[in-house]
């Protein structure tokens, strides 16, 4: 006498612990294109200290900078501490405790030259 198949024998984990049905077809997920990254400038954000930001010489835009503090008028300017993506994220590694208040070696620049990135809403695709 054979036993009975088991529905279950085809059923295995992945390597992200999702169950998977390995004698059904193939399927493949889409999840669409990442939101869209627009650049708004600094002055129209209210608190931008630790956004993404890049500036903009005539030369063409420099990415990968972070924001070291909130815009601040100075002298009848507008200014905001940049800092490279590198110096942020060795400064946020320092304990908080022993962490200074802003990072260090950060460049004052003109806030009318800075951009930070704000990215759209992402939702699933149906």
């Amino acid at each position: 006498m054979t036993e009975p198949a088991s529905k279950w024998e085809n059923l295995a984990f992945d390597s992200t612990g999702r169950l998977v049905d390995l004698g059904g077809p193939l399927e493949f997920v889409d999840f669409g294109p990442p939101p869209a990254v627009s650049w708004v400038p600094a002055m129209d954000f209210g608190e931008v200290f630790g956004r993404r930001a890049a500036v903009v010489f005539a030369s063409g835009p420099v990415y990968d900078l972070r924001l070291a503090s909130d815009v601040f008028e100075d002298a009848g300017g507008w200014y905001v501490h940049v800092v490279g993506e590198h110096q942020w994220w060795e400064w946020a590694s320092v304990r908080h405790e022993e962490r200074p208040r802003r990072p260090p070696r950060a460049v004052c620049w003109p806030a009318r030259y800075v951009w930070v990135e704000q990215r759209g809403t992402w939702s699933l695709p149906r």
